[in-house]
């Protein structure tokens, strides 16, 4: 009972070590390819950097007469997860022929989408179109075959804060997602999260600037306090704390009893008619 306690009290930790150096890939097209059998069926141990290399190299890619790619960084899978099942972005990819779905990508090197996007354009003799789908809007021409690179705004916060940055973000990619669709029935999409970085995350670090003498940082109050600003219980912390309280408190307490009931086998009690005047007589 004890060890079965500790493993289930642990399976929540060991996914979350499992999955925290992950982000998301989710691909679908119109027609069938060989471009998207290069990414496996479930989780693989290759980085994303590797298999969005590995897709974008395919000869037949040039086959559609548009590429969307779409870099969301600091993006993972409880973001898409969060997304209603009703969604114009689920529509999108449920009504695709062809699907591939990675929740869980081992994070590589940043991977340079405009790199991969530019390599499809002068491969197949795209035209190259840089958008942010938050601020631009998509403008296409029939006549010729198209390579859009989408950039998407960074996720960062907490989990109340993503999940209302997610639905305005699913919103607005998924009107232009429409507009392509619209102009391409020949269509290629490759979503993916990045990390997130390095000078992304020091701007929205809470560390970098310190409060002036005297004045009262009221962000820290109304939004959880030094847990809001401090990582107290780090992921090794937490895992000490079970092991310590589902697997050495209960051995202890185990040895303790055995040994508080242990019994001599040699009784004190005087036997029943029992003289020592007559024993010693005798």
């Amino acid at each position: 009972m004890v060890g079965r306690a500790i493993l289930l009290a642990l399976l929540p930790v060991a996914g979350v070590l499992g999955f925290s150096d992950s982000i998301p890939i989710v691909a679908w097209a119109s027609q069938s390819s060989d471009v998207l059998d290069v990414l496996p069926a479930e989780y693989t141990s290759v980085d994303s950097a590797s298999l969005l290399r590995n897709v974008f190299s395919q000869s037949s890619i040039c086959s559609y007469d548009a590429v969307v790619v779409i870099d969301h960084p600091g993006l993972h899978s409880s973001d898409l997860r969060t997304l209603s099942q009703t969604s114009s972005l689920a529509r999108l990819i449920g009504d695709a022929p062809l699907s591939r779905q990675l929740p869980h990508v081992k994070r590589g090197s940043p991977h340079l989408v405009a790199d991969f996007t530019q390599l499809v354009s002068n491969r197949c003799g795209s035209h190259l179109v840089n958008i942010n789908p938050v601020e631009d809007s998509v403008t296409v021409n029939k006549d010729s075959k198209h390579v859009f690179c989408m950039t998407m705004p960074s996720m960062d916060g907490s989990d109340h804060h993503r999940k209302n940055i997610m639905a305005e973000h699913e919103s607005r990619l998924s009107s232009e997602l429409e507009k392509i669709v619209a102009n391409f029935a020949n269509h290629l999409v490759v979503y993916s999260g990045s990390p997130l970085a390095l000078s992304r995350r020091a701007e929205s670090s809470e560390f970098d600037s310190a409060p002036s003498p005297g004045s009262f940082d009221s962000t820290l109050a109304e939004e959880g306090g030094i847990f809001k600003r401090y990582q107290l219980f780090t992921t090794p912390l937490i895992v000490g704390l079970l092991i310590t309280f589902f697997l050495l408190v209960p051995i202890v307490l185990m040895g303790v009893t055995a040994l508080a009931s242990i019994q001599s086998s040699l009784s004190s009690d005087i036997p029943r008619g029992y003289n020592a005047q007559e024993k010693k007589v005798q």
